[in-house]
């Protein structure tokens, strides 16, 4: 899991892309309400971006990044505190008709003072080892608006050591 702390270029830049999508397409498209529940999503889609220079932003709607010819989803939450591992990295039921070849899971503090990186997941993968929890699901936070599909951080790849085995770099 990586912590990043919020700078000013990294708010900048997802408040920039928050009100790009905001102006293209108001609140639709989307199951956050309004801009400031999306903020959520891009302000993790900056550190990623920040972080890591092997990705790049993408043009098409169901996906946020492109690594070579592979699709990237992001996914983010909000929290108030430091995620552990054997907390869920979730996906709405009706995310999985998407094409992407891989996810990353965030947590953003609600503050938007940090943001931990908890990993990456091919969607093959996820899909082969989630659980489906139907909407009213109880967890110790909330309960579900919507079935979801669910795996625990812990599941996740470092996003570091996954891009050395893309590069090959790891039995070298």
């Amino acid at each position: 899991m990586i912590e990043v702390s919020v700078n000013k270029n990294i708010l900048d830049e997802a408040k920039s892309r928050n009100q790009e999508f905001f102006v293209k397409f108001g609140n639709s498209g989307t199951h956050r309400e309004n801009k400031e529940q999306r903020m959520t999503g891009y302000l993790a889609e900056a550190c990623i971006n920040d972080r890591f220079n092997d990705f790049s932003y993408s043009d098409h709607f169901d996906v946020d990044f492109l690594l070579d010819d592979n699709t990237i989803d992001s996914k983010a939450q909000g929290c108030n505190s430091k995620p552990l591992d054997y907390y869920s990295a979730t996906l709405y039921e009706e995310q999985k008709k998407r094409k992407t070849d891989y996810y990353i899971f965030s947590r953003v503090k609600k503050d938007f003072s940090k943001v931990w990186i908890c990993g990456i997941i091919s969607k093959i993968k996820f899909f082969k080892i989630a659980k489906l929890k139907p909407k009213g699901t109880k967890t110790q936070n909330f309960v579900y608006d919507q079935s979801r599909y669910e795996v625990q951080y812990k599941d996740l790849a470092d996003i570091n050591v996954f891009l050395k085995w893309y590069k090959g770099e790891l039995n070298k």
